[in-house]
This record gives C-alpha cells, structure tokens and sequence, in this order.
C-alpha cells in the first residue's frame, strides 16, 4: 500500500514559516517519507516536488485551483489532500475511499487560538472538511478539471452573483452544480488528527465564535490532552511558539 499514494499540499504561506516547517516535518516523520509529496506554495517550500504559483490570494477558489494543479502531476492510484496546519494521525495515511467515492476523515480535534482545551462538534455529520480528503486520483482530477472549466475565472470576483447561489466546496458533496453525482463517504481513522485554527486560517471566522454554530462543546467532544500529542500548552510549545 505504500506506493499508491501521493501526498498533496495546497498552501498560501500564510503561516511563519518556521511554524509551517515543523508541521511540515512531522508529516515526513508520521509517513515515514514513504510516499511521493507534491507542495503547490504561493511562495518557494522545500517539500517534496514544490510548484510555486506566485502570491495570488488565499481563498477556496485559489485553494482548489492549486490543487487541481498539483493533481495533474500525480502518477499513484491515490491522492490525499493534505493541509499545512494539520497534525496528521499515521493512520490516516492508511484509508482508502471505495471505487468513484471521495472520502473523509471525521476523526479530529481542534487546537483554536485562546481556547485552552481541544473540542470537536458533537454531530458527526458536521465534521470534515478538504484537509482530510483522500480519493482516487483521476477521481479527484476529474472533478476539479470539471469546475474550472466552468469558472475559469474566480465567481466571487468582484461580487459576483454567483456567490449566492454556487458552493465551491469538497468534491463529492453538492457536485451535481457541476454535472457530476455526488459520491461522498465519512471515516475516521484509528487515532486522531489535530487542526490548528489560527487567525490565518481560512475556517477562522467560522470556527472562532464556536459555539454560535456548534454550541459548548460536550463532555465526550472536549480534551484537555490528545495523545501523543499532550496538552494544548504542549502542543503550542512543540509546534507553535
């Protein structure tokens, strides 16, 4: 299974870099460098075969164009998708979607700026998102050539109307706007991955007033310490400070 996935980084290089660097590292360090890494930056990285696209802007639409660029070059089976603030588990590397589906790893926990426990939301459906996506690799091509040749140009641009009614979100989830069926499975892996949100984060607006979306987090949603990790004050002091 080691050589039918290739690691896919989508970045805009908004974090410190020496930040990014560790995070970065500890990938490398979990997968054992076992599989073939392509970055696509906004600014030069050293990780795995890099494609800098120049400064561009940080959104979803650009977030997507990037990796729609970066899966052109893949040659394995499988893709995961694979985000620059994310602690991945070993064992996440390990799962793999069924034939034409797009799957999700739902097994996460937030590590949020001025809040001093890990949480998650309660409702299994809520969870998820491009940072934990791994799919077949002309699947997730596919697809993504199919929207930008669509949009070939940003919809929000400008203010565009589209804005109000188009969804540019994970493949397989609302794909029919695009033409496709929507093929789309929920699967957590063995044990947990850790999400930074930070003020730079493109989910920060959304996720920093928590619990106006999700509510309080529940007893069975919120850790004081995620193995191997530690405390959320370990995990700064390793990885953030």
């Amino acid at each position: 299974m080691a050589n039918d996935l290739t690691l896919l980084l989508a970045t805009s290089n908004q974090m410190e870099e020496k930040v990014a660097k560790r995070i970065r590292d500890y990938v490398i360090e979990v997968t054992q460098n076992k599989y073939p890494i392509i970055s696509v930056s906004q600014k030069p990285i050293d990780f795995g075969q890099n494609i800098c696209v120049g400064e561009i802007g940080s959104n979803k639409y650009n977030e997507y164009k990037q990796i729609l660029i970066g899966a052109k070059e893949v040659k394995t089976k499988y893709t995961a998708v694979i985000d620059d603030d994310v602690l991945y588990s070993p064992d996440h590397f390990l799962l793999r979607p069924k034939d034409g589906y797009f799957l999700n790893d739902v097994n996460y926990w937030y590590a949020q700026d001025e809040v001093d426990y890990f949480w998650r939301a309660a409702n299994v459906e809520s969870r998820g998102g491009m940072w934990g996506c791994i799919a077949e690799s002309e699947n997730l091509l596919n697809n993504l050539t199919k929207r930008y040749e669509m949009y070939p140009v940003d919809p929000w641009a400008d203010g565009h109307k589209t804005r109000d009614r188009l969804m540019w979100g994970e493949p397989g989830i609302h794909d029919e706007q695009f033409g496709i069926v929507s093929k789309y499975m929920k699967v957590e892996a063995k044990t947990p991955n850790v999400i930074f949100i930070h003020s730079k984060s493109m989910g920060y607006n959304q996720l920093r007033k928590f619990y106006r979306r999700y509510g309080y987090p529940t007893a069975e949603n919120k850790r004081d310490r995620i193995e191997p990790f530690g405390t959320m004050e370990d995990l700064r002091y390793n990885y953030w400070n």
